[in-house]
């Protein structure tokens, strides 16, 4: 109960990506997948929403989600044309496509350990400036 409601708090916060990137480094890493998915349900291209579940599914090598998360993050990054977004897309698309090339390289006898990582507290998360640029844009408005 209390990661639902913590959930619908941060939902409708303005301080959405200072929320957000705390729980991320507290390690509260399924805290953040929650916020994502209640997002999701609610509109499937929810760009912030897809952009946590691709975070959470980076940190946790989730392979059978993470590469249709990431093209669902391309097609509807595209899709914004709002000031500061459109000025971090271009760094956030072609990092994704960069990795959407190396994934098949990725060595399958480090996948476990490295999934591991993905608890690992105090780690950042990647796109949090993406997050910001649509919380500047008013997205959560």
């Amino acid at each position: 109960m209390a990661v639902f409601l913590a959930g619908n708090s941060i939902y409708s916060q303005t301080n959405f990506t200072e929320n957000v990137s705390s729980l991320w480094l507290a390690g509260q890493k399924t805290n953040v997948l929650n916020i994502a998915e209640q997002r999701l349900q609610a509109n499937t291209n929810d760009m912030a929403g897809l952009i946590l579940k691709m975070e959470y599914e980076m940190a946790f090598l989730d392979f059978d989600n993470m590469t249709n998360t990431m093209q669902q993050v391309l097609t509807q990054g595209a899709l914004i044309t709002t000031t500061n977004f459109v000025g971090c897309y271009s760094y956030m698309s072609n990092c994704i496509n960069h990795m959407l090339s190396v994934l098949p390289l990725y060595p399958t006898n480090e996948i476990a350990g490295d999934r591991l990582k993905g608890n690992i507290a105090g780690k950042r998360m990647l796109y949090s400036a993406e997050i910001q640029a649509l919380e500047d844009d008013g997205y959560f408005q």
